[in-house]
């Protein structure tokens, strides 16, 4: 492994990945599993705080049309699509990866053959490639009687509207109010006091006298625990007698906390060096075609390739000017864009929005110029165009699959750039 060299004014290492979101984290994991120190420069929180529990790779193709088999659907998507320049093949092998990495992070998923349809804060079909064991599906209540757990004070779970999704899917539900297990009701503070409760089979057992006789299933907001979220579950199962499931709350995301923790707690094993609170100021080609990055605290940070994965507009990744143009704020890269963010309509600035974003070639590498593409820069996740995750249903899986595809690419150019 070459190792990082920390000096006064300068960080050098083999690769940086710029931003922690979900592709972020990937890449670096990657890049880190096959020997390679890696630096990781993030502003602030990742969007892993809004994301739901599974993975979702591609539920609704034009139209809205619901789908069953992301992969059968692929071919009808835009050939600028992300999935399409990788194509069918890097996806599903990021996915098997990926899968596997959840299982080693103790956060396994099950796969089916077909998408699930797993139930939203407000009690609507949300299509997901793979699930938890405890993420409630409309399979998984389908016919039982389901009680609604909600805590005193908690306002992140709304369970009229879950009731009501749920009673459009002719699944009949109570609510049940119960008192929250601590003073403090906001989702990450839920979920660390039962991480750290004593008493978790009397608290179950004081639930159980509230939940009426006719009762099937239960499902509960998804703050049953940050780290120990399989074991309470498991404990009300067997106090209760009845399947368990969590439900997704209002952001915060407790189970996308539960990944970036899993995440930053592996790639810190692995030797790399995650640095928060900070972004970069200046980017630049130096000798010998390593990549400078200069950070708003002056700090200097080198390496051979770079991973961009600093999200779209909402998180940072993408700036937007007075008049609805978007630009890149790490490289200055060229974007595309669909209509300027000051388009009149809704639905047409939501459309520029999502869309919006950096273009690469196949392997995820941006324009240099008018005439070439970088040799060792690489985009991924929301910082790329021609995707719109809210329509398709496919965040989950384009940050996985541009990700690794990314890591990947670099991977093979130090490869190369070793061995020359």
């Amino acid at each position: 492994m070459t190792h990082l060299h920390c000096l006064a004014i300068l960080m050098k290492s083999d690769a940086i990945v710029i931003g922690a979101e979900l592709d972020g984290l990937i890449a670096a994991m990657r890049l880190a599993e096959n020997g390679h120190s890696v630096q990781v420069l993030s502003n602030g929180m990742s969007s892993l705080n809004y994301a739901p529990d599974g993975i979702q790779v591609l539920g609704h193709i034009a139209n809205g049309i619901v789908i069953s088999d992301p992969f059968d659907a692929i071919s009808s998507l835009d050939s600028s699509h992300p999935y399409r320049i990788l194509g069918a093949d890097q996806l599903k092998q990021a996915l098997e990866w990926y899968v596997d990495v959840r299982k080693r992070l103790g956060l396994p998923v099950v796969v089916d053959s077909n998408n699930q349809q797993a139930i939203s804060a407000a009690g609507l079909p949300l299509p997901v490639y793979a699930t938890t064991e405890h993420q409630a599906t409309f399979d998984k209540v389908h016919g039982k009687i389901t009680a609604i757990i909600r805590f005193a004070g908690h306002r992140d779970s709304p369970g009229e509207l879950l009731a009501n999704g749920l009673a459009r899917q002719s699944i009949q539900s109570v609510i049940v109010e119960f008192d929250s297990p601590g003073s403090v009701v906001e989702n990450a503070a839920l979920a660390k006091t039962f991480d750290t409760m004593d008493a978790l089979e009397h608290y179950f057992e004081c639930l159980r006298k509230e939940i009426p006789e006719q009762i099937q299933a239960v499902v509960f907001p998804a703050v049953m625990g940050l780290k120990n979220h399989q074991s309470v579950l498991s404990t009300a199962e067997r106090v209760l007698g009845l399947p368990c499931f969590e439900i997704p709350t209002l952001p915060l995301s407790v189970p996308g906390m539960r990944l970036e923790q899993g995440f930053r707690k592996n790639l810190k094993e692995a030797g790399v060096v995650l640095q928060t609170g900070v972004y970069p100021t200046a980017c630049s080609i130096g000798v010998d075609d390593r990549i400078n990055v200069t950070d708003e605290s002056g700090r200097n940070h080198q390496a051979s390739v770079v991973v961009l994965s600093s999200g779209g507009v909402l998180m940072g990744g993408l700036d937007v000017d007075s008049r609805g143009r978007v630009q890149e704020t790490a490289f200055e890269l060229d974007v595309y864009q669909t209509a300027p963010l000051t388009a009149n309509g809704p639905n047409e600035v939501l459309d520029a929005l999502h869309n919006t974003g950096v273009d690469t070639d196949y392997a995820l590498r941006p324009k240099m110029n008018s005439t070439g593409y970088f040799k060792n820069l690489f985009v991924t996740g929301h910082t790329l165009a021609h995707w719109n995750p809210s329509k398709e249903g496919s965040a989950n899986g384009v940050c996985i699959a541009t990700g690794w595809a990314a890591a990947g690419n670099a991977l093979m150019y130090l490869e190369e750039r070793n061995a020359a």
